[in-house]
């Protein structure tokens, strides 16, 4: 996706982002593979996935990916974290994989030059592969998608999702815990999630429009993740604050019992995210928690999960929604429905950018901040 000052804000674009992923799906896994293999060529001792928003939320959602599928060590860290932290005790030869759109994000270009001057290695996965992020890495994977217009985040974070799959597939084979057929395998089922895809964007309408124009203004909304979709309700969470600037927050699913639980009351919104899983018991116990304390409860689903179903007021239930390392693939759907219904029932302007000052001072902080010279800090 494009991003500059010339944008247009165009709540279709969004639309089409949304849409668009399904037939990203079906072609782009097998691609990013492909090209996956054709430039890595030496399984890495430790892998790092950074970025900044959407990009460091991805890597949250496929870390446990890269863990099963590679048994390599992994992190999934926000680029200054890395860039500014992590990178000091990098062992030499690490991947340092920095998830960028734009490729010109100051904190994840940042984590690119200093890994390599650690002696890491660090890959790019970015829209634009001419970006200054791809020029200081050593490999570049590019999205390859057709622009669909500026908008929060869709189809490029289906993008990112995909290509850390992608790498994760082939940090198995490095690795030699998956030959080139099983990793063959993991991608053919990240494609499979097309499909999953295609029948929740139509399964969750009905409940994304009634729910998304029916929330009142400024409504507390709290998403929930564990897993794999801890990254899926961060990721949630910024889709309501760039699209209606809404200060919705992402929160690990057990720690909601430990924090917001307590700002939790009638007119609080709580969607847990509960594919089948290792917490689905956890996610089951958060809804009741929530409606016994006068909440409304919001589950997102697998549509033959009934047990956890009834202990919601409104349900976003997904068919074919089975394997929990891809379930961020489908999960992350019905929150962008939501936001964009909510958004355009409000009549919100995307991030905001209705005001030239707000955009400027963004870009000011995001493209343009400083890098340190000596790369610690100082």
């Amino acid at each position: 996706m494009r991003v500059d000052r010339k944008i247009e804000l165009k709540w279709q674009n969004m639309a089409k982002g949304m849409a668009a992923q399904v037939g990203w799906l079906r072609t782009g896994p097998a691609r990013q593979l492909e090209v996956a293999r054709a430039r890595l060529g030496e399984a890495p001792p430790r892998i790092y996935l950074v970025g900044c928003g959407d990009s460091h939320y991805c890597g949250l959602a496929t870390r446990l990916a890269f863990e099963r599928w590679s048994g390599i060590p992994t992190e999934a860290l926000e680029s200054l974290e890395f860039s500014r932290y992590a990178v000091d005790n990098a062992p030499a030869g690490s991947w340092v994989i920095s998830v960028s759109n734009s490729g010109r994000v100051t904190r994840t270009v940042e984590a690119a030059i200093f890994a390599r001057r650690r002696g890491a290695y660090p890959i790019a996965l970015t829209f634009d592969g001419a970006s200054l992020l791809a020029k200081n890495s050593e490999v570049t994977l590019e999205f390859g998608y057709e622009d669909v217009g500026f908008g929060p985040g869709t189809l490029s974070y289906m993008a990112s999702l995909t290509g850390l799959f992608a790498l994760a597939a082939r940090a198995g084979e490095l690795a030699g815990n998956l030959d080139a057929g099983s990793a063959g395998k993991q991608m053919d089922a990240v494609s499979a999630q097309a499909d999953v895809v295609e029948t929740a964007l139509e399964a969750c309408r009905a409940t994304a429009e009634g729910l998304g124009r029916a929330l009142p203004a400024e409504a507390p909304i709290h998403i929930l993740g564990a897993g794999p979709n801890l990254g899926t309700a961060y990721f949630g969470m910024a889709k309501f604050i760039e699209a209606a600037a809404l200060p919705a927050v992402g929160q690990e699913l057990e720690e909601w019992a430990h924090e917001q639980y307590f700002c939790t009351r009638p007119g609080t919104y709580t969607v847990v995210i509960g594919p089948p899983g290792a917490a689905t018991d956890r996610a089951r116990e958060q809804l009741r928690a929530v409606r016994d304390i006068g909440g409304t409860a919001i589950a997102i689903c697998s549509d033959k999960d009934s047990s956890t179903a009834e202990l919601a007021d409104h349900v976003f239930a997904i068919p074919g929604l089975d394997d929990e390392v891809l379930s961020p693939i489908a999960c992350c759907v019905p929150l962008e429905m939501l936001a964009y219904e909510y958004a355009v029932a409000q009549g919100a302007t995307m991030l905001g950018f209705n005001d030239p000052k707000r955009m400027e001072v963004n870009f000011r902080q995001i493209f343009a901040s400083q890098m340190p010279a000596n790369g610690d800090g100082a």
